[in-house]
Formats: structure tokens, sequence, C-alpha cells
């Protein structure tokens, strides 16, 4: 998962924990759920590019992502998903408004 968006899970944790709140919990907890939240949105992120791609550009984007070489990863997103960036963006504005209901629940 992490080898696909290197760097992407402190990115979002980061984006999370501000965004939502998630900061007002104890630390144990904090951790836990920005765990669990970051590994959802991965998923997210990746079933979203998979479904842009070909069934041989899937093959070699595992292939390259199994090389945890993120400058060749982000060449051939660019190369072949030209609008990732956004469609990243979109699904992490996606999961906070899915988990922000949570996330109220959890602080009240």
């Amino acid at each position: 998962m992490g080898g696909l968006l290197p760097g992407m899970p402190n990115l979002i944790q980061q984006d999370i924990l501000k965004e939502l709140g998630i900061d007002q919990l104890p630390a144990e907890r904090q951790e836990e759920v920005l765990t669990a939240m970051t590994e959802a949105v991965v998923k997210r992120i990746i079933l979203r590019l998979m479904g842009e791609l070909s069934e041989e550009q899937r093959g070699r984007l595992e292939e390259v992502a199994n090389s945890g070489d993120s400058t060749k990863i982000s060449e051939f997103l660019t190369a072949n998903i030209p609008s990732h960036e956004t469609l990243v963006k979109e699904e992490v504005v996606s999961f906070k408004k899915d988990m922000q209901v949570t996330v109220d629940g959890l602080l009240a």
C-alpha cells in the first residue's frame, strides 16, 4: 500500500488530524484512529487509481510499485493518469466528509 503512494500516509494523517479535530483525542486514541483512517483512505485512493488503468497498465504499475522507487511511481502515474493528483485530492476530501460524522461522535 505504501509502495504505491510513498509519503502519502504521513500527508493524509497530518491533513486528517487538523481538519477532523482528532488532536482533541488522547494521544493513544489519536494514533489508533489515524492509522485506521489512513489505511482506509489509501485503499480508496489505490482503488480509484487502479480503476483508471487498463489491465496491462495495472500490471505494469504493480511492477513499478514493487520497486519502491517513488520517482518511477510518480512518472508512471503522471504518464498514465495525468489527473492522478486531482483524483487523490478528491478521494481525501470524500473520505473526510464520510468520516466527519464518526469523528463528531467520538468527540461528543
